[in-house]
């Protein structure tokens, strides 16, 4: 293709294009650790995941994965079909990052902290913004920034709070419902159903957290999203999950 014919990709949250099969993305600070990671889930077989084509001075170049992605689900799209499709991606995305942690050194870098509980590679922000969908059917996962150690539960929870969503406002029944499809669609035999919504508090209190430090350290994306009245939903949400425990743990179950 000629100067100048890179598409634009919308969705993201940074400046993306695409030139032919290939995605151009600001390259992350571990940039490194991220390729060694994209690299280590394709050489094991995974398609899910892009391949790495290279790197410019400020970019990475990435395999284009074909399908749609959403800030948020359109109606059409808010089926249990969709969450199951979901959820059974994230399992295989979680089988084949469990045994990268046998790799790990322990001097990796990651822009959100390593968990005290490791069982795999998280992507850390499982939403459907990071999520290609062809039909009612999600694909593929893109957008490793935010990888680091950490339990199946602290992803899925997150997960499902993006792809429900779980937010306060919402219908507390139909959240319960979709919540126990997403869940089972991942087919787990030891997760805890009792442990859920802790975690999700857990991991929402952790991005709150996230948002200040960046802001205090002059990161102006988080100033702005603070400013917009993200993290304050997010406290919401918080107490919404706190207020509403008994019955999400009873109706997961």
């Amino acid at each position: 293709m000629g100067a100048g014919s890179k598409e634009r990709l919308v969705g993201g949250r940074s400046e993306i294009f695409k030139e032919g099969a290939e995605v151009y993305r600001p390259k992350p600070f571990n940039h490194a650790e991220v390729h060694k990671f994209l690299n280590y889930l394709r050489s094991r077989g995974s398609r899910i995941t892009p391949k790495v084509i290279g790197t410019t001075e400020t970019q990475e170049i990435l395999s284009f994965m074909k399908g749609t992605v959403y800030n948020e689900l359109p109606p059409a799209l808010q089926t249990d079909r969709m969450l199951e499709t979901a959820a059974r991606l994230l399992r295989e995305f979680h089988d084949f990052s469990e045994g990268y942690v046998q790799q790990l050194e322990g001097n990796e870098q990651w822009l959100l902290p390593a968990q005290a509980h490791v069982e795999l590679i998280c992507h850390g922000d499982f939403a459907p913004y990071n999520v290609t969908i062809v039909g009612e059917c999600a694909k593929a996962i893109i957008d490793f920034d935010t990888i680091h150690p950490g339990s199946a539960m602290w992803d899925i929870s997150y997960a499902i709070y993006r792809w429900v969503p779980f937010e306060a406002g919402g219908d507390l029944q139909e959240q319960i419902r979709k919540a126990k499809v997403f869940l089972v669609a991942y087919d787990s035999e030891w997760w805890d159903n009792e442990t859920f919504v802790y975690v999700l508090t857990q991991r929402l209190e952790a991005l709150v957290q996230f948002m200040q430090k960046e802001a205090e350290a002059g990161n102006e994306t988080f100033k702005q999203n603070i400013e917009d009245g993200h993290m304050q939903k997010y406290l919401e949400d918080i107490e919404y999950l706190k207020v509403n425990r008994e019955a999400i743990e009873s109706g997961v179950r």
